[in-house]
């Protein structure tokens, strides 16, 4: 929500983010980041960018405590590349170390090498399609 009020205010005043930036006295990469929704800025941040954009600053945080306790709908909520790096690391290793826990404690399994690569298909297949779904972009 953050990210969409300050990028309509900058954008109905006519400003680049460098112009923001110049006359806040924030860092361009802060606004940047701000616009993207990687970074929650503070709320004296936030009522510098309000004053330079003519806008109410208490209008948004009413806005924001609404959106707050509000019931999030399937899906609204995006996460950031780091995240989402993380995420996949961990459920990378998750799927391989629950692989290796079935085939360890399977003393007969597997018996071929055909059935050792089925399995492991199996699991590289598991694994592209939940990277898929985490890294799919939406629209």
């Amino acid at each position: 929500m953050t990210a969409t009020w300050l990028r309509d205010g900058r954008l109905s005043k006519g400003l680049t983010q460098k112009e923001l930036s110049e006359r806040s006295h924030i860092s361009m990469r802060s606004i940047q980041r701000i616009e993207k929704g990687e970074l929650v800025p503070r709320s004296h941040t936030l009522k510098t960018l309000a004053e330079i954009l003519e806008l109410s600053f208490d209008d948004f945080m009413k806005a924001a405590r609404e959106q707050e306790f509000s019931i999030p709908q399937a899906g609204s909520y995006t996460l950031t590349r780091p995240q989402r790096a993380v995420l996949s690391v961990g459920i990378c290793l998750i799927i391989l170390f629950l692989a290796l826990a079935y085939v360890a404690q399977a003393p007969k399994f597997p018996e071929t090498t055909f059935e050792l690569l089925i399995f492991l298909s199996s699991v590289l297949a598991l694994i592209t399609v939940v990277l898929f779904m985490l890294w799919r972009k939406r629209v």
